[in-house]
């Protein structure tokens, strides 16, 4: 079985640096983490290869070529290969753009089934693993909770949907996007592997490569204009500790009713 996982690095809310000339992100500068519903697909497709090592597991991701190290890491955690999508031209590309720019990676290659993340922290509007879908005119399901069973024919797996929970057979290749609450665990990179070379199964793949056209990437070809974004700071709130007595029952009772939880 082959999967290829598809996951994004996002600026820490706690640490990021915001460019109000440009406004926007400079994600160069910001502290990235790998987004937490991306983290559980590959986290799956690990466990997967874990039980199977002909299993062939690649991550791919779109971003800065500062992302080069944390992608072969996960080289280091087992994967067999890992490819970084990353080209000054590609800044400012809308999710549409996005799709288009990773569909062209991947109408070349080879895997039963792509698993990424239905959600991202940076954007939240659950529309690349869709639109990848049906640009590479595969089945696909967002909002997966659990994958029961993914082989070369189908998957099988349960997804959330209105409140409501779906168990669904899907003909493969498709696209699967899971959520966070697979809450699966990834692991971390072993001591004896963390300086082990694996630039062999690494690639940096820019537009050098992919030949889309100008006004196909980037801020050109994204049909979306963002007219304004607004940076939410977070205040630091006071903490206050009290007694587990009557005293700091009684104290944590008033709280409640000054704001509002209590009408009693």
């Amino acid at each position: 079985m082959r999967i290829i996982c598809l996951v994004k690095y996002v600026p820490d809310t706690e640490k990021f640096e915001y460019d109000y000339k440009t406004d926007k992100i400079n994600r160069n500068a910001s502290r990235l983490i790998l987004n937490p519903d991306d983290k559980n697909a590959v986290a799956w497709a690990m466990a997967q290869k874990k039980q199977d090592s002909s299993t062939y597991v690649e991550v791919v991701s779109m971003g800065p070529e500062k992302l080069e190290e944390p992608l072969k890491d996960f080289v280091r955690l087992g994967a067999d290969c890992a490819t970084l999508i990353s080209d000054r031209r590609f800044a400012g590309s809308d999710s549409l753009v996005t799709a288009r720019i990773i569909s062209k990676f991947l109408a070349s290659k080879d895997y039963d089934v792509i698993l990424t993340g239905t959600h991202t922290l940076d954007g939240g509007t659950g529309h690349i693993g869709p639109q990848i879908a049906e640009s590479l005119g595969l089945n696909q399901f967002s909002n997966v909770i659990t994958i029961n069973e993914v082989n070369q024919a189908f998957s099988i797996v349960e997804a959330l949907q209105e409140k409501k929970t779906y168990r669904l057979k899907i003909q493969n290749p498709c696209v699967l996007s899971v959520t966070h609450q697979m809450n699966l665990r990834l692991g971390f990179v072993r001591y004896e592997n963390i300086e082990k070379n694996v630039d062999d199964q690494f690639s940096l793949v820019t537009n050098d490569t992919l030949q889309l056209l100008p006004t196909q990437i980037g801020g050109k070809g994204s049909p979306t204009k963002v007219r304004k974004n607004v940076v939410v700071k977070r205040e630091q709130v006071e903490h206050k500790v009290v007694g587990v007595d009557d005293e700091g029952i009684n104290e944590v009772i008033r709280f409640l009713k000054e704001k509002g939880y209590l009408d009693v």
